[in-house]
């Protein structure tokens, strides 16, 4: 089997001089200790946004030193509102994906270069805790993910259509919060500390809502910091994903990667008039 890392490698071999690369052997095994680090820190991410959800976070989180938020959120489980402009129904755009251009201002990240667009589907291991919107019964889904050349980020992108607003209102709001409640929860808290964030609405834009989950191993090692968040417009939904090791948002102000502003550009791309 063709080695990718080592042809990787040989590929840049001129720069090998001017920057020392580790061996790809090497390369991998850091690559295995991060997968595993997200896998742990995903795992744990749950069972404190669950129970930080039902009122029962103080026993669970193992979070040191955290303090629980004064007021726990609340997701309405009524049919929500929707208005008579957004009642018409949307399509998916022919290109209903954001431009690596849109994907800027990441502190800390943004000088490895811009994200690129893989053009193809997000690759999530079965033990991944993630959001699997493809199992969210929509009439149709689509998907891609960015990378970036010199830093370990993974950007995720869905776009889905609904056969009614109600539908994905309801998609966007409650999907994303069942998919990582299925995530697995046996782990052992010597592995790591963890600081979770519960489910938050998006602040500047109505049905909008998202969660996060810093995973830091005791271990030397690098932390796994995920966020997922979800908006709709009329009947389509975007998902929006974030998976480094570090939480650029921390550094803009918002303390989160997906702001109102972003997830309704994602809108402004990927809906369109049905016809």
């Amino acid at each position: 089997m063709t080695d990718r890392i080592a042809e990787k490698l040989r590929a840049l071999q001129p720069d090998v001089d001017r920057v020392g690369l580790a061996d790809s052997e090497s390369v991998r095994r850091r690559g295995n200790r991060r997968t595993r680090n997200q896998s742990i820190g995903a795992g744990v991410a749950v069972v404190a946004l669950v129970a930080g959800v039902v009122g029962l976070a103080g026993g669970l989180t193992a979070d040191r030193g955290a303090v629980p938020p004064a007021e726990e959120p609340t997701v309405s489980t009524s049919e929500p509102t929707v208005s008579t402009s957004e009642k018409q129904l949307l399509d998916l755009a022919a290109a209903p994906f954001l431009s690596p251009a849109e994907l800027t201002g990441f502190p800390g990240y943004d000088r490895a270069g811009p994200f690129v667009d893989a053009r193809q589907e997000p690759d999530i291991l079965p033990e991944q805790c993630a959001v699997r919107p493809g199992g969210w019964e929509a009439g149709a889904v689509r998907s891609t993910r960015y990378y970036q050349d010199g830093s370990e980020a993974e950007i995720r992108e869905y776009v889905l259509r609904f056969d009614s607003v109600s539908d994905a209102a309801q998609a966007a709001l409650k999907r994303a919060y069942a998919d990582l409640a299925t995530c697995l929860t046996a782990v052992d808290p010597s592995e790591g500390t963890l600081s979770t964030r519960n489910s938050e609405v998006v602040p500047g834009l109505d049905g909008a809502v998202r969660h996060s989950r810093l995973f830091i191993p005791e271990v030397a090692s690098e932390p796994s910091y995920y966020e997922v968040a979800t908006a709709h417009r009329a009947n389509v939904v975007v998902v929006l994903e974030w998976q480094a090791s570090g939480n650029p948002g921390e550094d803009s102000g918002s303390g989160w990667v997906w702001t109102a502003d972003r997830l309704r550009t994602a809108l402004d791309q990927a809906a369109a008039p049905a016809g």
